[in-house]
């Protein structure tokens, strides 16, 4: 039993340890060896746990995509009840606070969404879909209803997107730049609020 505890703590060491490497440097520029060193195993249990990097890869996406899955969640639960406008502005609000608590899930969408390819299918199959299809249903309500402009639509999702994530994604750059840590709570409700400003006066008619 207690052998067990210590392989299962090991092989969520190796999941976690994987993601942030995978997510900050890009799949093809991280070796299982240096995945293991960091998460203090040898290199033969990554293979005994997992069989090879792209079987990694893949444990380390889906336990990433937890808590991209219940932000989804809850943001269906949230904006049901909303007008179209309200319930995107409330989406893109959450939006930021995922980016803030998980901004492994930018970094990923910006290296694989750069690389295309297999893993990028992938990852639409088993991560992206449901959260796109969300963002985009909410937008093609808004733009029948004529309370943002008709633009295309996938072209507003990436806007949005984009602009939410950046920050999150150059949080080390913004701290050099300019001494500021855009994670902090009062950054993070600032940073919001002027989104949605900004944002929507745009898009609005």
């Amino acid at each position: 039993m207690e052998g067990l505890k210590k392989s299962t703590s090991a092989k969520d060491r190796i999941v976690g340890e994987a993601l942030s490497l995978f997510a900050a440097r890009g799949y093809d520029n991280v070796g299982v060896t240096e995945i293991a060193e960091s998460a203090g195993v040898s290199q033969p249990s990554i293979h005994y746990h997992f069989k090879s990097k792209r079987r990694l890869w893949e444990a380390a996406m889906l336990a990433m995509a937890e808590e991209s899955h219940r932000t989804a969640s809850i943001q269906k639960s949230v904006t049901q009840s909303l007008d179209p406008l309200s319930a995107l502005k409330a989406a893109c609000a959450m939006l930021i606070e995922q980016s803030n608590t998980n901004p492994n899930l930018g970094r990923v969408i910006l290296s694989e969404g750069q690389a295309g390819g297999e893993r990028l299918e992938w990852l639409m199959r088993n991560l992206f879909t449901e959260s796109y299809s969300q963002f985009l249903e909410l937008i093609e309500q808004c733009i029948q209803a004529r309370l943002i402009k008709p633009f295309k639509p996938f072209q507003v999702l990436m806007l949005l997107h984009g602009a939410a994530v950046t920050s999150f994604n150059v949080a080390p750059l913004v701290q050099s730049a300019f001494g500021e840590d855009v994670r902090t709570p009062d950054n993070v409700s600032a940073f919001q609020k002027m989104y949605l400003d900004v944002m929507f006066t745009g898009l609005q008619p």
